[in-house]
């Protein structure tokens, strides 16, 4: 979490601030990232990917305007990364370039 702001070094950090989007707010729905499981080589008869996903927190410095994004939940983000966990696909990205 941000203490001091590294553009202008003020202490007057407002912080743990929900970040919310358009449709975020329509829905009730914070952005997130998501990462799911690959596919195994031998998919088994059964078998639900799992994810990890996690929102997304601000701190706003009131001197300059700086913002920080960040999570709480960054350990698991990276342990599903080392184990191969990836981003789904968007059906957007074939409308726009991403």
């Amino acid at each position: 979490m941000m203490k001091d702001c590294p553009d202008c070094s003020s202490t007057e950090i407002v912080s743990e601030l929900l970040v919310f989007s358009g449709d975020a707010t329509t829905n009730e729905r914070p952005p997130y990232v998501k990462l799911v499981e690959p596919r195994p080589a031998k998919v088994p008869f059964i078998w639900l990917p799992k994810s990890v996903a996690t929102g997304f927190r601000a701190a706003i410095c009131g001197g300059c305007g700086y913002t920080r994004f960040y999570t709480k939940h960054h350990a698991e983000i990276l342990e599903a990364h080392r184990k191969g966990y990836t981003s789904p696909d968007y059906p957007l990205k074939n409308v726009l370039p991403i």
